[in-house]
């Protein structure tokens, strides 16, 4: 077994092609879609059309800036085009007479445009609803007259060590960067899974039989061969994302995430064999193989968030592995474990076990190893 197993590895790695994609294209993959978006999360190009130009609506401006977003002032005409052209993310409209408004107790409202969608607008606005709340309760205590004194009235209270500050008080709340890159993951761990069992086609074309007639091997062990080849390159990249994350990557990640990452790769490494079994050549294996992971990893939200799709896209995106991988994900984020998971936990080893029953079926419909190989 184990030499067939080191030859497995032997013939994948002396491939440019199948190298990268088994060993650099997980690990890049993951770590350049969490890098990219933890280094803007929160961070935005937000502009300010302010028709009020009083200190309260500096001020407001002044608060989204704090984060480190660049915000800068736009006028009516250009909002428009800024926003289509991508050079502004958001938009902030403060009315005529939102201090007067304000400070007469009444609730002015702020308008929000995006072409980035309810996520933008909902975090931006929570943001300065928050930071309204604290003025007015800080008008109750101070009662002042207009809104230049009771934007001293904050700044002095901050400096005193006073400050409003939104926090999570829930700590297990989903980390939305760690989730697109867990997607990421999901779509390219079944991409490489699945060529590493296409070795299978492989010894097919290279006419294999006369080494497997002089060994004592069987299909099933020649099977079991290739599945843990394609399962050592499995936990080979598990174990560089886990050295990875401790090191270099700004994430905490928990041994359920590397659970349900692993049980993902399985599902697919089980997949492959079916696949390479029942297909006629290498090239027809290889063009299924973009196909079938980048359909399900749209479908299964692994590029966007599902509440994007429409509803009846959302219902179908159940039929795909990366669906429940997800959902899995994201209830791991907020505090409960793989085996906790009946749902998720249910439907991926339904994937796996449909899989490896095809493959058996598959492997039963050769009626010798001449056939097989």
């Amino acid at each position: 077994m184990w030499p067939l197993i080191k030859n497995n590895i032997r013939v994948l790695l002396a491939r440019k092609g199948t190298l990268i994609m088994l060993l650099v294209l997980p690990i890049m993959l993951f770590s350049v879609s969490l890098f990219n978006n933890s280094t803007n999360d929160a961070k935005l190009f937000v502009a300010v059309h302010d028709e009020d130009q009083s200190p309260l609506s500096k001020a407001l401006a002044n608060y989204i800036a704090r984060d480190g977003s660049r915000v800068q002032p736009i006028e009516a005409a250009d909002i428009d085009l800024s926003l289509l052209d991508g050079k502004e993310e958001a938009v902030v409209l403060i009315p005529e007479g939102f201090e007067a408004a304000f400070l007469a107790g009444q609730q002015p409202q702020l308008t929000i445009r995006t072409l980035k969608g309810q996520e933008v607008v909902t975090s931006l606005r929570v943001s300065l609803d928050m930071y309204l709340s604290s003025l007015n309760r800080l008008q109750d205590i101070v009662k002042a007259e207009s809104g230049a004194e009771l934007v001293e009235e904050m700044a002095a209270m901050e400096k005193s060590g006073l400050r409003y500050e939104t926090r999570r008080i829930n700590e297990a709340q989903v980390n939305q960067t760690l989730s697109f890159a867990s997607g990421m993951l999901f779509y390219v761990l079944a991409m490489s899974m699945m060529q590493a069992t296409s070795l299978i086609l492989s010894e097919k074309q290279w006419n294999t039989l006369s080494r497997l007639r002089q060994a004592p091997v069987g299909k099933f062990d020649y099977l079991i061969a290739n599945f843990l080849t394609a399962v050592i390159f499995l936990v080979f990249n598990l174990v560089t994302l886990f050295v990875i994350t401790r090191t270099l990557l700004p994430v905490n990640t928990t041994f359920s995430m590397y659970l349900l990452w692993f049980y993902f790769g399985l599902i697919w490494i089980f997949f492959g064999i079916f696949l390479a079994l029942v297909a006629g050549s290498r090239a027809v294996y290889s063009s299924i193989i973009p196909i079938v992971t980048t359909v399900f990893a749209m479908l299964g939200g692994c590029f966007w968030p599902l509440w994007l799709m429409p509803p009846f896209m959302q219902k179908l995106a159940m039929i795909t592995p990366h669906y429940w991988a997800n959902d899995a994900m994201t209830l791991i984020q907020k505090g409960q474990s793989l085996f906790t998971q009946g749902t998720d936990l249910m439907a991926l080893t339904g994937f796996l076990v449909l899989f490896f029953a095809l493959g058996v079926f598959a492997l039963r419909r050769s009626q010798s190893v001449e056939s097989f190989v």
